[in-house]
């Protein structure tokens, strides 16, 4: 398997691990009260609240990051995905091409001229 193969497939799973993992572990930090320390105290009085159609400024802050999370966090898997399962190009075979140096050496000129 190549370097581009075994790369994409670690960004892949990687991503696909973290994004597991942030979407159980956020909600239910916000939602059961266990961020704690005082910054939190001070922002959202409802620390600890099950009802989610209460919003606070936790929530106002908290849901649009969440969501860009997700949506960066999709796009990097797919990136991974993608290098996973391209093909690596062909290697351009120089001989097979049939330019000749004369044809190089012309244009350069031409384009010293000019």
């Amino acid at each position: 398997m190549s370097k581009d193969k075994i790369y994409g497939y670690g960004i892949f799973f990687l991503t696909i691990i973290f994004l597991i993992l942030y979407v159980v572990y956020v909600p239910v930090q916000q939602y059961f009260g266990q961020l704690g320390g005082p910054l939190y105290d001070l922002i959202s009085s409802e620390a600890g609240s099950l009802n989610p159609f209460r919003v606070t400024v936790i929530d106002g802050l908290l849901w649009p990051v969440f969501l860009a999370t997700l949506m960066i966090g999709f796009i990097i898997a797919w990136i991974g995905i993608t290098m996973a399962t391209t093909p690596p190009p062909e290697p351009i075979d120089l001989d097979d091409l049939n330019l000749d140096e004369e044809e190089f050496e012309e244009e350069e000129e031409k384009e010293d001229e000019d």
